[in-house]
């Protein structure tokens, strides 16, 4: 499945390749399922919207961080992200970190979220 642009290149983000393997236009699915894989030192911009979404690691490691917390993630980890919940996937070891991402086909668009302290949780 070939690779589609992340976002406009505004430096909120670094690394990331995401493709879409179903849902979206011509698709009778009320939902879409993502792959995005980020490059060593890769991040996705820090955002948050009103729509939930499920984030099941396949590839490698990295973190997330959700809220005010970041969480080690690895290969069969699962991610909720509650609506509102500000977040962002990061890749600090020097392999590909690789996860699925399942939405709704119908959302609203993210916004970035605001810089808070985060604390690491082991």
């Amino acid at each position: 499945v070939p690779a589609r642009r992340y976002k406009a290149p505004d430096g909120s983000w670094r690394g990331v390749s995401r493709h879409r393997l179903a849902g979206g236009a011509g698709w009778p699915l009320a939902f879409e399922t993502r792959y995005f894989e980020l490059e060593p030192g890769g991040f996705t911009s820090l955002e948050e919207h009103d729509h939930a979404h499920c984030v099941v690691v396949l590839r490698g490691s990295g973190s997330v961080i959700l809220g005010e917390t970041e969480r080690a993630v690895g290969a069969g980890d699962v991610v909720y992200v509650a609506p509102r919940h500000p977040h962002q996937f990061r890749n600090g070891g020097a392999e590909p970190f690789g996860f699925l991402c399942v939405v709704d086909a119908e959302r609203d668009r993210p916004r970035p979220a605001r810089r808070r302290p985060v604390a690491v949780v082991e």
